[in-house]
Parts: structure tokens; C-alpha cells; sequence
């Protein structure tokens, strides 16, 4: 077989995995996973972590990409931080989420998905890392949805372990009544 004990390139034969298959995708040798939600509550009165993606305890989680969306029945904006916390959120009850996986082949993931029915505060230790506006309008012909998309690249937003957990938290404290929904993209190695 024409792989070395690191399972790395050899220029004459192309990258190959463990049992030999030739490697042909960008995604790398890793499991490829989705999960999201629609008609979330984006909360009126209170500051609160809409998504967290939460490491696993034996994988190497890289995000691929968040896609946040967002219907009202006024048009108005969320103030949008993403960060990095060592703990999920303080407060508020978890709605762990439904992970597929995009190949039949792939184990199930062990990486955790979640999002908030009540407010939730950020993690411990939250950093923040990048900001957007999400764009909220009516469900009215000839309006369309502009969503809020973190696109990590190839790369990935790279999380190692169950104490490195990415947040997107909404900093508006004054949205009329509103429902959100999102999109995780993400691989394990």
C-alpha cells in the first residue's frame, strides 16, 4: 500500500486512507455532520445564546459553518456575537439537537448541538470572536430571508474537547416577537 504510518500524501499515488481508498474529497478523512432547527424563539427581553456547538471528548470537532435565519412580523435586526466559552451556557434549559450524518457510512456523531427554549446566559470564560447583524423581516411576498453565515473555510472552527464550546449569543434586548432557525455544519476526526 502506498500510505505511510501516518496515513500522510505520497506524491506518486495520492493521499489514501487506512484501508487503502483513495482520498478524493477536500473534507479530509473525517465524518461530515448537519444539524439545525426552525421556529426557534429569538427572545424579546432578554440577551441569551441562540446555538452552541460543544466538543467531544475524543474527536477533534471542526465547524464547518452556522447559518442563522430569522421571520418577524415587523422588519428589525439581532446584534450577533460568536465566541468561545470553556462551559455550555449558565442558565437556561438545553434543547439538545438532532446531528445527521452525510454519508450512511459515518458514525454517530460526538460532538453536541444545542439550542435554548428560555434565555440563556454565555459560558464561562466566553471571548468573543466575531460579530454580525442578522436581518429580520416579515413572511410577506417579496420579502427574502438575508441570513447571518460564519463560513470557517476548509480549516474549520476547530474545537478540541467538551470544555471548548462556540456560542452565538444575541445581544438585542429589544426585538419584537420573532422565531429563528439555524444551521451547523461540522466534521470529526
Amino acid at each position: 500500500m502506498a500510505v505511510n504510518s501516518q496515513n500522510t500524501f505520497i506524491p506518486s499515488t495520492g493521499l489514501r486512507d487506512v484501508a487503502g481508498n483513495l482520498v478524493v474529497s477536500d473534507q479530509g478523512l473525517g465524518n461530515r455532520y448537519r444539524s439545525g432547527a426552525i421556529t426557534q424563539t429569538l427572545y424579546s427581553t432578554a440577551a441569551a445564546v441562540l446555538v452552541e456547538v460543544v466538543g467531544s471528548a475524543t474527536k477533534l470537532v471542526r465547524v464547518k459553518r452556522v447559518v442563522l435565519f430569522a421571520q418577524a412580523a415587523t422588519k428589525f435586526y439581532a446584534e450577533l456575537t460568536l465566541g468561545r466559552a470553556t462551559t455550555v451556557s449558565g442558565t437556561g434549559s438545553a434543547n439538545v439537537c438532532t446531528i445527521g450524518a452525510l454519508s450512511k457510512g459515518d458514525a454517530a456523531a460526538t460532538a453536541v448541538v444545542n439550542n435554548y427554549a428560555a434565555a440563556a446566559t454565555m459560558g464561562t470564560g466566553f471571548a468573543a470572536i466575531d460579530a454580525r447583524w442578522l436581518n429580520v423581516a416579515p413572511p410577506a411576498a417579496g420579502m427574502f430571508v438575508s441570513p447571518c453565515v460564519w463560513d470557517f473555510g476548509t480549516r474549520g472552527f476547530v474545537l478540541s474537547g467538551v470544555a471548548d464550546v462556540l456560542q452565538i449569543y444575541n445581544n438585542t434586548l429589544t426585538l419584537g416577537t420573532a422565531t429563528y432557525g439555524f444551521g451547523v455544519e461540522f466534521t470529526e476526526e
